[in-house]
């Protein structure tokens, strides 16, 4: 069997008969491949809809569990996997049609151990082909682990690429469980170790935003858990930076994405219910970890350098909070939803130019 892909799924039954229909889409014969769907506690009906694809594919297999999170689904399914290569599709997602036969062509006519393929995001469900499907595999660099970290800004997410599934056995790289982030941590441990990667400029994986997930969730509790995480992560982060700095690797672009961490761990804290109490002991644990004060922000944007140097300015930071306590509403609806569109508009003008 070629390719097993994993598909976690947990109350999307909105979205989970567009994300299996897209890989069924694929014009790949049913023997080649499997989809293991785990259902991770749903409470609707997403269940009995994979159940229901299930019944009409014999490739299809869905399984339920108790709800243990995203991570743990995962690993289960890793050990579960019996194709060549394994593909991880977030249940709410969906990738363009056709597109799968030419990418393992290219990994098994290189010998890959990992594939980075291109990611759009997206609010819209209706973005099924691939918009650069007429580009050359001929230019694609194949580099070792060593070299990509080193100079690739890769893509966070688990989703982005294919794996050869005897590499990431080997690697005994598993994900983070009870977590948030455990993409980001997987994908940097994992790529160091990878003799041969290489990203494909496809446009193939739909990341499609949709409400109430933990990154737009301001529910106070989810919140909470978030910035708890993201401070998890980002110590964690320094762990592997040490470790690949041993195998006398640059590590400047790891050291790029924990900044981007730690700013989002500050433009969070502006808005969480955290006291000053709470937040004083967290800039503690930052700065025992060498992770605080955060490197100044020079790039052009102004909100960033902003929030980076209240932040790093304890007296100013809480000021900072205080007033956005006060004006909160206008501010959430004048300026970050602005903010945020704006920035929605820039992601996928630039995943689909580049």
């Amino acid at each position: 069997m070629t390719l097993s892909i994993i598909i976690p799924m947990y109350n999307v039954e909105n979205y989970i008969s567009q994300c299996i229909d897209s890989i069924l889409n694929q014009q790949l014969p049913e023997n080649e491949y499997e989809i293991i769907i785990i259902d991770d506690g749903s409470t609707d009906n997403s269940f009995t809809i994979a159940t229901q694809f299930s019944s009409q594919h014999r490739n299809i297999n869905v399984y339920h569990q108790e709800n243990k999170g995203v991570s743990a689904t995962r690993n289960r399914a890793i050990a579960m996997a019996k194709g060549t290569y394994l593909w991880f599709i977030d249940s709410d997602d969906y990738i363009a049609s056709n597109t799968a036969p030419r990418l393992l062509a290219f990994i098994a006519q290189h010998n890959l151990d990992i594939l980075e393929v291109k990611m759009i995001r997206t609010s819209s469900r209706s973005l099924q082909l691939s918009r650069n499907n007429t580009i050359s595999d001929a230019d694609i660099k194949i580099l070792n682990g060593g070299e990509y970290v080193a100079t690739k800004n890769f893509n966070d997410s688990t989703c982005t690429y294919i794996y050869n599934r005897e590499f990431l056995k080997k690697s005994k790289v598993t994900f983070i469980e009870n977590r948030i982030m455990e993409d980001m941590i997987f994908i940097a441990e994992l790529i160091p170790k990878a003799n041969k990667i290489a990203y494909h400029p496809l446009d193939v994986y739909r990341y499609a935003i949709t409400p109430n997930s933990i990154w737009t969730s301001r529910e106070p509790k989810a919140f909470r858990k978030s910035i708890d995480d993201f401070i998890f992560m980002t110590i964690k982060y320094s762990e592997i930076i040490q470790q690949v700095e041993k195998q006398h690797i640059n590590t400047s672009v790891l050291k790029l994405k924990q900044q981007n961490m730690l700013y989002n761990i500050a433009k969070r804290l502006l808005k969480s219910d955290y006291t000053f109490s709470e937040i004083r002991q967290t800039i503690k644990v930052l700065a025992a970890n060498n992770l605080y004060p955060l490197v100044p922000f020079t790039g052009k944007d102004f909100s960033r350098k902003l929030v980076i140097f209240a932040f790093n300015r304890k007296i100013i930071f809480f000021g900072t909070m205080l007033g956005y306590r006060i004006f909160k509403l206008p501010i959430e609806n004048l300026i970050v939803k602005s903010h945020q569109n704006k920035r929605e508009r820039q992601l996928n003008h630039s995943s689909l130019n580049s």
